[in-house]
């Protein structure tokens, strides 16, 4: 067959079918495109924020071949400076401001030195033009001028001389606009929230008189790790020094769960589009069976039928994903947003300004999407391949798939291999989780033709006096392999809904009795911008001894959180000062004794997720950098924590004041004499401090409220992909009843010739669609229940480390056959429809 042949051959038979079919080509290719959207969404709004936190560090870090991190006495620069095989050094200091103006906006401040920063520096700082020169005078003697990205200048309509009023650890102070920053090339739309200032000025302005936040340094290339080792002789215990690449490693580590999360939730939507595209190549076999029998009897192979099914396939698909990859850039645009609050409540502060697209990106998302139609279109394009001639031009002859009968012992096999993957992903590999969940949901889809047998016969049996519902029951049992494969897929994707809904529930349950024990004062303060950019901002000095000797206030707590270098990475710990509570929970139980431990002197309580991730258990001991050296500590025990997967340590302020001369809180936990004491109190607060910096004040029940909302941001995204998920599998349900009505065209044919009414084949295909979605129910809720337990006690525990403990939301199990078996029953509406308005002379032609 000559190229010219074989076109037009495929324009004849896939091309002027499709136009001919437009419903079911539109439903194909936008399920193609559904797919395809959310998968490169996801890709993208991950990528974005890897290249987000990574242009942050590079930002800072310029081109730095070593950072020196952690705050320290500005007398050691010139010492780091001198250190043999330094070749330029330059002293950072860093700090974040809020803009009242803008709520929820920030500015990441650099405080930098014109002098010696050049060498590094990837961002140039001038009037906005190319004209004039760079303004020393201004940059060194005024300390209200700040300079700011053109990205943000343009958002704001802010140009050179206004005022900008910011908050600065929640103090209000207006600066003005100096200068514009123009980032490199290389990191263009990543540095939209940096500003700087010159580095006095920046240590005025943020309290660090004498201090520096870092110091960049510049070594000759391969000599790094020597001229680290000299420089840390000088430093302090609580100082880093490391090279940039590390900490970007870091955040790279710390994101990597999260992100695989959101990859694998991705993947259900190519998964769910790959069996739409396996019913609509079975619906076009089935409908084209003739036509296949006549290309055969005329000379064309089996290779070349094979070759036009896969093509039409690939019709559907190539439009698709050139649909599905502007969908997904235009999704992404959601998702980003959506994505960066969850990493910024979880993990770090980010902000993703600019979308980052690249070409292996679409070309990785085409190639799984392109991979994914020519697999799901193999096996109804071979059977048409093999379809004898002679049995393709019968009218009698159906293409039915045999089921075979070791299925549900394949099931039990991947069940048992998902058992095996889960015991392994919690001690050795935590990816083989995702392996777990996997294998346990296509084990349970093994079991579907089994399922919808038995339905089957139950259904015949107690509906023998409906002649409408036994031939619906008939007719499941007459088309397993077709229906078991609609109900397989359905069912999982019900199963990823009930799987996921119940890992959330339990979570939230979980979380409702963590925060009512944890938190237990009546009233909690805080500076305001730590809403927006962290813990970065101090209460008043005084305002803890203010509080304290009020006469409505019982009795006040605080809170203190720091960064500490440790093992090459940074950890948290929390310190808090107060009264015993007992309001923590141990893993190892003896809760009050343990409790007590927090205020014995060297002891340390650390968090269950820091204990799985360092692999550290009560009664170990940990060495932590103190500015007065090392400082060895005994864990008391291992806590329930659901701040931070990355972990936690507490310590009391007892064992923290001998060691750091710091007494700055971040916030204040108070308990009322009287209930009705609140109002008195917060006014009275406000009234003293007011002025001098805006708070955040909540009472217990908003607080509460408050950290409820954070954990609905956190799950958003998984929200979104569950919802479509479950819409492109019903509509695999109108595929799949549209090939069997095309199918059975000569049995319809005949009930109606025997004196079935119009009403009762559409009743008849209604009570299957209706049984699809009881099946589908069945199945998805069971395995859903299993999946419910593979997410919350390994994927959660392996790549978290927290315990979760189970509860089932038996509201969401038992409504859920309540929608989805209408949603099944309006699938079937339009192929009901046109069953029973067959012509019944062309279809018994041959009877």
């Amino acid at each position: 067959m000559t190229f010219l042949t074989a076109l037009r051959l495929f324009h004849w038979q896939v091309v002027r079918y499709a136009l001919r079919h437009k419903l079911l080509a539109a439903l194909n290719i936008a399920s193609i495109a559904l797919g395809v959207s959310v998968y490169l969404a996801i890709q993208i709004a991950n990528h974005s924020a890897d290249r987000a936190l990574r242009a942050s560090v590079d930002l800072v870090a310029g081109k730095a071949s070593l950072e020196v991190r952690g705050e320290l006495d500005d007398r050691l620069f010139p010492n780091i400076a001198k250190t043999p095989g330094v070749l330029a050094a330059t002293p950072l200091v860093e700090g974040f401001l809020t803009l009242p103006e803008h709520p929820g906006e920030y500015l990441r401040v650099l405080g930098v030195d014109p002098f010696s920063n050049q060498p590094f520096s990837t961002f140039r700082i001038g009037d906005g033009t190319d004209v004039r020169e760079f303004d020393f005078e201004k940059w060194l003697t005024d300390p209200t001028s700040i300079a700011i990205s053109r990205d943000y200048a343009s958002k704001y309509h802010l140009q050179l001389g206004d005022p900008l009023p910011v908050l600065v650890n929640s103090r209000r102070v207006t600066l003005h606009i100096g200068f514009i920053i123009d980032t490199e090339a290389s990191l263009e739309g990543s540095g939209a929230r940096l500003a700087a200032m010159d580095i006095a000025s920046a240590q005025a302005l943020f309290g660090l008189h004498g201090k520096l936040s870092g110091v960049s340094v510049r070594s000759a290339e391969g000599n790094e790790t020597a001229v680290a080792e000299k420089i840390r002789l000088l430093l302090p215990s609580t100082v880093t020094v490391a090279p940039p690449a590390q900490r970007n490693s870091q955040v790279g580590q710390m994101l990597q769960a999260f992100q695989l999360n959101l990859s694998a939730l991705s993947l259900v939507s190519l998964l769910v589009g790959m069996f739409l595209v396996f019913n609509t190549v079975s619906a076009s076999v089935v409908r084209r069976r003739h036509e296949i029998g006549i290309l055969r009897s005329g000379g064309v192979s089996r290779g070349q039928i094979r070759a036009l099914f896969l093509g039409e396939a690939l019709l559907y698909g190539v439009i698709g994903l050139t649909v599905g990859s502007v969908g997904g850039v235009l999704l992404s645009n959601m998702l980003v947003a959506a994505v960066g609050k969850t990493i910024s409540s979880l993990y770090i502060l980010l902000s993703i300004d600019h979308l980052f697209i690249s070409a292996p990106q679409i070309l990785f998302a085409i190639a799984a999407g392109l991979g994914s139609v020519l697999i799901a279109a193999w096996i109804p394009a071979n059977e048409a391949a093999r379809l004898p001639p002679v049995a393709a031009l019968s009218s009698g002859h159906s293409i039915e798939r045999r089921v075979s009968p070791w299925l549900p012992v394949f099931g039990l096999c991947c069940i048992g291999l998902s058992a095996i993957a889960a015991v392994i992903s919690l001690h050795r590999w935590p990816w083989l989780g995702f392996g777990s969940a996997f294998l346990l949901l296509t084990g349970c889809s093994l079991f579907a033709p089994s399922l919808t047998a038995v339905v089957g016969k139950l259904m015949r049996v107690a509906s023998r006096s409906s002649l409408i519902l036994s031939l619906a029951a008939q007719n499941l049992q007459r088309s397993l392999a077709r229906i078991s494969l609609t109900v397989a897929a359905l069912g999982s994707a019900v199963a990823m809904m009930v799987g996921v809904s119940v890992m959330i529930f339990s979570f939230r349950q979980t979380i409702n009795t963590w925060v009512t024990r944890s938190l237990v004062a009546d009233i909690f303060i805080a500076p305001a911008s730590n809403e927006t950019i962290g813990l970065s901002a101090f209460l008043p000095p005084d305002a803890a001894t203010w509080v304290a000797e009020r006469p409505e206030v019982a009795a006040v707590d605080t809170f203190r959180e720091m960064r500490l270098p440790w093992r090459n990475s940074t950890i948290r710990m929390s310190v808090v000062r107060g009264h015993k509570r007992d309001n923590l929970r141990f893993l190892e139980g003896d809760h009050t004794r343990r409790n007590g431990l927090l205020f014995q002197p060297g002891y340390i309580l650390m968090s269950e997720p820091f204990s799985r991730r360092h692999h550290l258990r009560a009664g170990d001991t940990i060495a932590l950098p103190t500015p007065e050296g090392p400082r060895t500590f005994e864990i008391g025990g291992t806590y329930y924590d659901y701040t931070s997967d990355a972990g936690n340590l507490l310590m009391a302020r007892e064992n923290f004041d001998p060691l750091w001369n710091d007494l700055r809180i971040h916030s204040l936990a108070i308990y009322l004499r009287s209930p009705g004491d609140f109002d008195i109190l917060t006014d009275a607060f406000r009234e003293k401090y007011g002025t001098q910096m805006n708070f955040s004040i909540y009472s217990n029940s908003t607080l509460r409220q408050r950290v409820f909302e954070i954990f609905e941001q956190t799950f958003a995204v998984t929200a979104l992909l569950r919802i479509i998920a479950i819409g492109v599998a019903v509509i695999g349900i109108f595929l799949t009843l549209s090939t069997l009505v095309t199918e059975r065209v000569r049995e319809l044919a005949v009930l109606r010739a025997v004196g079935a009414g119009q009403r009762q084949i559409i009743c008849m295909i209604l009570a299957e669609g209706g049984l699809v979605g009881l099946l589908a129910s069945i199945l998805g809720i069971l395995t859903g229940c299993g999946l419910a337990v593979v997410l919350t006690f390994v994927v959660n525990k392996a790549f978290f480390g927290w315990t979760i403990q189970f509860s089932w939301p038996y509201g969401t199990l038992l409504t859920t056959p309540l929608w989805i078996i209408p949603a099944a029953l309006a699938s079937a509406l339009l192929p009901a429809w046109r069953a029973s308005r067959l012509q019944l002379a062309s279809a018994l032609r041959n009877e």
